[in-house]
């Protein structure tokens, strides 16, 4: 098995939206491979965006078959001090990528994504 690695919300998308490219290409692979990994913070992200019940039925059966990585309270707090200490130079993060990137640190979990503020959030990038 190919090393586990933590799958941002833009990599969910453009796979679920069947977009060709990179992005699409490596979580797919991540998927037959068994090293595709989700949070609870994707999982969030995704819902939010369904647009009718064949598409919550394509993430539940997404959220059944991809293992998930949990969030702790920890993790909150690691991200509220992430975007304290970036925002002190004048970075701004949103929320959300601040909490994959602390599920990811504390799993020891690359991300893979596109978005560049994960750049920014001390996390090793797929």
């Amino acid at each position: 098995m190919t090393a586990p690695l933590l799958i941002d919300t833009c990599g969910w998308i453009d796979f679920l939206r069947g977009r060709a490219g990179t992005l699409a290409d490596r979580v797919e692979q991540a998927i037959a491979d068994d090293s595709a990994r989700l949070c609870s913070v994707s999982m969030a992200e995704l819902l939010q965006g369904v647009k009718g019940a064949r598409e919550r039925q394509q993430l539940e059966l997404l959220f059944a078959h991809v293992e998930h990585v949990p969030m702790l309270e920890p993790d909150w707090f690691a991200a509220g001090l992430a975007m304290q200490a970036l925002r002190s130079q004048g970075v701004a993060v949103p929320l959300t990528d601040a909490l994959v990137a602390a599920v990811a640190r504390r799993h020891r979990l690359p991300v893979l994504t596109i978005d560049e503020h994960f750049s920014h959030l001390s996390v090793d990038l797929a």
